[in-house]
Parts: structure tokens; C-alpha cells; sequence
């Protein structure tokens, strides 16, 4: 989730640790044992809900409150699309298994790593299960992978919300489940339950219950955060890119991208609805900056190439900075803008300055007047092929995924 510079064997190695360290953890807790998982399903051993609960308002806890203190991006967290039937159908299945074979996948590797031969069975029978799963998917490949998907979603995203009401909703339902667990348990188990606390115990129990809804309460107030506080905790970094230009690119490449079928692309005008609709770029989309939020970015892919303009560079560098702080976009800004473009392509001026110079004007008006509002059917909204190589530039844009050269046949 961080930004960690590692080497590939680095981050091998740092996973098998982790991976070492958390089979410990399980062993520890009591999880490499059938009959302690099993008694979950009976009710007078609920150690498997505290312990993974436990774990999961842990983490929530310190992803969240990371996030509102600006330590974390959680948009930059990585988080499982939902596909909902297969989803539920899936948990049904493991559930069975579970309830079955006594373990879940990742419990019954430490149980065979402690020479359990109930755990070595069950591995056996997950990687069988694993082979015919791979035997049989085209069967049901369309229902696996589009059945009920809904993206990247999380309940803040579902409800609306703020995620500290949501944190603080878990936090109170892990509350109640560990009060109801302990409950079942004193039932279940004839009063005699498995983890009696001790008074020290007890006065622990109290305290984690008090830091955990401090830290929920202080995520609620403090808010997560929105691309204003991004921008404002990144604003350095991203001054300094402007300041180098380094994400300025010249008419001439945006036409070759133009002209390149194999590249796909999003170009932003984000000038008024007026200027828009006199001239525009073809393709192009309008969209003010406001509206370059989340739900946007969401239609934006990976290998996308966004490129925003404006008759300057002021709007168009102020909407980048929007752009910069979300994850998985790919942006760049037109160097002076339209007006500069059409200096190029349509007024044909030489010695027009390449986009290392910043825009002579910064109050981002159209200098260009037409006879007719015909948006992008003029010529000059993409010029023909040859123009490209009459203004010699230097490739600043870079594609995040492998992209085939254009053309055609077998070449």
C-alpha cells in the first residue's frame, strides 16, 4: 500500500516474512486446530470471531485514520472488484467446506506445516478442488466474471457516507459481537467458556474497546480526505512538476496521439461551455474542473492517455492538479493551449514556441474570433497526418501498458 521503494527480490522476501509471520500469528491463536475452528459453527468457542474481528477493526482503524491524517492515499489501495452472485456463491461454498473439513485455505497450511494430517488432507483436497475449478471454468466463465459487478466499491461508496460513520458503525457492531459471542459461549459451553478473562484482562478489553472508538471518533471528525486536501498536501510536488514542465506536451505530439488509433485517449477542454462550443478539438469532452472528480476518474482506464486543455494554461494546469492526485490517471496538459494550437494549425505561424515556454496569456481567453459556433468541424480541429513531422517535439508522453505500433498487415 505504500510507496515503498523495493527491488523485486526485496519484495519477495518481504512477503514470504509477512506470510511467515502471519502463519504464526494463526498457529499462536489456536488456528491450526480443527477442533477450535469447528467449534465456531457450535457456538461454545467463538475465538475465530474475536481474533479475525479483531484483526479487521485493527486494520480498518489504522487504514482509516491513516487516510484522514494524510500518512495513506486509500484511493491508491488496491481493493478487490465486487462481483456479487459469484460472490456469495463462492462464500456459500467455502462456508460448506469449512464447516465440513474444519479449516479455510489459509488454516489448513498451518495446520500441515505442523504436520497435522487433517491439514495435509485438506490441502490436498483444496488443490484438487483448484485443478477442476481450472478444468471447468469456461463452463461458467461469463457468470464468474460480469455476474453482479460492481467495481471497485466500498460501503462509504455504497451508503454515501463519510467512512468514519462507517468505522465508527463497525466499531460499534465489533462491540456487540464480541459481547454476544462471549454470551453464546457461557450458553453453549455449559458456563464454562474456553477464554475466561483474567482481571488484567478484563481492564485490557476495556482499554482496546476505548482506543478503538477514540480513533473511530477521530476519523469521523477529521473527515477523509477530498481532492482539495490532496492537492493542498501534495501542492510541492506537483508545483514542481508544472515548474519543469515536465507534464506540458507539444501540439504536435496531442496531434500524432490524434492520429494514433492504437493509443487510446481522453482529451479534457475545460474551458466554458461557450469557448467550448465556437471551437473544440475532435473528440474532445467538456468538462469543467469541478467535474473531475471520483466518479469521472472512474471511467478512465489504466492505459488511458488524458490530456487537458484550455485556451491558456492556467485552467488546464489547475485541473491536472486534480487529476495528479488520483490514482491510475495518466494526464498531461496542452502547452499553451488552444491558442497556441491554433497559432500552429491554423493561423500556420513559425517559430511558435515548443512547451518549454509557458503561455504568454494567463487570462485564458479565446484570441481567435469565427465566423460560426461549428465547434470541432473545422479543419484545424485535427489537422491532417503530414503536419506532424513539420514541427519537430520531444515525446514526453509515457503509456503505462505495452501499446502496438500503428499500422496495419503483418507488420
Amino acid at each position: 500500500m505504500l510507496p515503498f521503494p523495493f527491488s523485486s527480490t526485496t519484495a519477495v522476501l518481504l512477503t514470504l516474512l509477512i506470510g511467515v509471520c502471519f502463519g504464526f500469528v494463526l498457529e499462536r491463536a489456536g488456528f491450526g486446530n480443527a477442533r477450535i475452528l469447528a467449534a465456531q459453527f457450535y457456538l461454545h468457542n467463538m475465538r475465530v470471531l474475536k481474533v479475525m474481528f479483531t484483526a479487521i477493526v485493527t486494520a480498518m482503524l489504522l487504514v482509516f485514520l491513516s487516510s484522514s491524517l494524510g500518512l495513506m492515499d486509500f484511493q491508491r489501495v488496491w481493493v478487490p472488484p465486487t462481483y456479487f452472485w459469484p460472490g456469495i456463491i463462492g462464500g456459500l461454498i467455502l462456508g460448506v467446506g469449512f464447516i465440513v473439513g474444519g479449516y479455510c485455505p489459509g488454516t489448513s497450511l498451518v495446520a500441515m506445516s505442523t504436520l497435522k494430517i487433517d491439514g495435509l488432507w485438506f490441502v490436498l483436497g483444496v488443490l484438487f478442488g483448484m485443478l477442476v475449478f481450472g478444468q471447468t471454468a469456461p463452463v461458467f466463465w461469463d457468470f464468474f466474471n460480469t455476474s453482479g459487478f460492481m467495481g471497485r466499491l466500498t460501503i462509504p461508496e455504497l451508503l454515501g457516507v463519510d467512512a468514519g460513520w462507517v468505522v465508527l458503525g463497525v466499531v460499534a457492531m465489533a462491540v456487540g459481537a464480541f459481547w454476544a459471542a462471549e454470551q453464546a459461549e457461557r450458553i453453549f459451553s455449559g458456563g464454562n467458556p474456553p477464554d475466561r478473562p483474567t482481571p488484567r484482562g478484563r481492564v485490557l478489553r476495556r482499554a482496546a474497546v476505548a482506543s478503538a472508538i477514540g480513533i473511530a471518533a477521530v476519523t469521523l471528525v477529521i473527515g477523509q480526505p477530498g481532492i482539495e486536501r490532496r492537492i493542498a498536501w501534495a501542492e510541492p510536488s506537483l508545483n514542481h512538476r508544472l515548474e519543469k514542465r515536465e507534464i506540458f506536451i507539444d501540439a504536435a505530439e496531442l496531434l500524432g496521439l490524434m492520429h494514433n488509433n492504437q493509443i487510446p485517449k481522453r482529451l479534457v477542454d475545460v474551458r466554458s461551455e461557450t469557448d467550448f462550443n465556437v471551437f473544440h478539438l475532435l473528440d474532445a469532452e467538456n468538462l469543467p474542473p469541478e467535474k473531475l472528480d471520483q466518479a469521472w476518474t472512474a471511467t478512465v482506464k489504466p492505459e488511458d492517455i488524458v490530456i487537458v486543455m484550455s485556451n491558456d494554461e492556467r485552467l488546464a494546469a489547475e485541473a491536472w492538479k486534480r487529476l495528479a492526485v488520483l490514482p491510475n490517471i495518466n494526464a498531461y496538459v496542452l502547452a499553451g493551449g488552444l491558442n497556441r494550437w491554433l497559432d500552429i494549425y491554423q493561423q500556420g505561424l513559425a517559430n511558435v514556441p515548443g512547451p518549454e515556454s509557458p503561455s504568454a496569456g494567463g487570462e485564458e481567453t479565446l484570441r481567435y474570433r469565427f465566423p460560426a459556433a461549428l465547434g470541432d468541424r473545422y479543419t484545424f480541429s485535427r489537422p491532417t497526418r503530414d503536419l506532424i513531422a513539420e514541427r519537430p517535439f520531444t515525446t514526453k508522453v509515457r503509456t503505462l501498458k505495452p501499446v502496438r505500433a500503428a499500422g496495419g498487415g503483418c507488420g
